[in-house]
C-alpha cells in the first residue's frame, strides 16, 4: 500500500507526459486543435499532480525530475512545434523552437532555485504553453480568425514569431510572478489571487478557451501590479 501512495502523484506526472507526446503526434500530424487539448489534459494532470503530493505527503526528488521532464515535453515541445506550424514560413518558422529551449532553461532554473515556493521567477511553463495552444483553437473554431489567418498570410508569419520571441523570454526574465499556492485563505494576503481567479473564470465562463490569451495576459500585468505594490510599501 506504501508502494502505491508513493507513486500516486509520479503516476499523474506520467499522465502529463503521455497527453504531452499524444499531443506531439496531432502536432506532426498537422491538427493542432486536437493536440491543444491534450496540452490543456496535461496541464491539468501537472496541477493535480502537485495536489496529491502535498495531500498524501510523499514528496520525493524522483517525482520532481519527472514533472519537469514531463512539462518540458508538454509545456515546452509540443507549443513551440504548433508555434512552427502557425507561422508556416520556411525561413521564419524556425523561431517557435526557441520555446522548448526557453522552456528547458526555465525548468532546469526552477529545480535549483529554493526561492520559488510561493512565487515564481519567470513565466510557468505551463502557463506559456496555455497561452501559444489557444489560438489553434481559436482558428479551428472561428469562421473568422480562421479565413484570417489562412488569408493575412504576412500577418501570421510576423504575428506568431513575435509571439515565440515574446513567450520565450517570459519564461526567463528575472521578474516575480505570483503563484496559487497560498499559506492562508485570507483576503489580506491573497487579494491578487482572489481578483486572478474571478476574472478567470467569468472570462472562461463567457469566452471558453477564446479568454485563455487574456488570461495569461491578466496573469503578468497582476503580478506586475503586486511588485510595484509591494516596493511601494517597502520603500514608504
Amino acid at each position: 500500500m506504501s508502494f502505491v501512495k508513493r507513486n500516486i502523484p509520479n503516476a499523474i506526472t506520467s499522465l502529463n507526459l503521455l497527453c504531452g507526446c499524444i499531443a506531439l503526434v496531432f502536432t506532426g500530424q498537422g491538427v493542432l486543435y486536437i493536440a491543444s487539448w491534450f496540452v490543456i489534459a496535461a496541464a491539468v494532470a501537472d496541477f493535480f499532480d502537485g495536489m496529491a503530493a502535498r495531500l498524501l505527503n510523499v514528496k520525493s526528488p524522483i517525482g520532481k525530475e519527472l514533472d519537469s521532464l514531463a512539462d518540458v515535453v508538454s509545456f515546452g515541445v509540443v507549443p513551440g512545434l504548433m508555434l512552427v506550424s502557425l507561422i508556416h514560413d520556411p525561413i521564419f518558422c524556425w523561431i517557435g523552437l526557441l520555446v522548448p529551449v526557453f522552456a528547458a532553461i526555465r525548468l532546469a532554473k526552477f529545480n535549483i532555485d529554493e526561492r520559488q515556493t510561493t512565487y515564481f521567477i519567470g513565466l510557468p511553463s505551463p502557463a506559456n504553453a496555455l497561452f501559444i495552444i489557444s489560438f489553434p483553437l481559436i482558428i479551428k473554431y472561428h469562421v473568422y480568425w480562421q479565413e484570417f489567418y489562412l488569408s493575412q498570410v504576412q500577418f501570421h508569419v510576423i504575428f506568431f514569431s513575435v509571439i515565440a520571441v515574446i513567450c520565450s523570454a517570459l519564461m526567463v526574465i528575472p521578474v516575480r510572478l505570483f503563484s496559487m499556492k497560498m499559506k492562508d485563505m485570507t483576503w489580506k494576503n491573497n487579494k491578487i489571487r482572489y481578483v486572478f481567479l474571478i476574472l478567470s473564470i467569468i472570462g472562461l465562463m463567457k469566452f471558453a478557451y477564446q479568454a485563455l490569451p487574456l488570461i495569461m495576459i491578466l496573469y503578468v500585468l497582476l503580478s506586475l501590479l503586486e511588485n510595484i505594490t509591494n516596493d511601494s510599501t517597502t520603500t514608504a
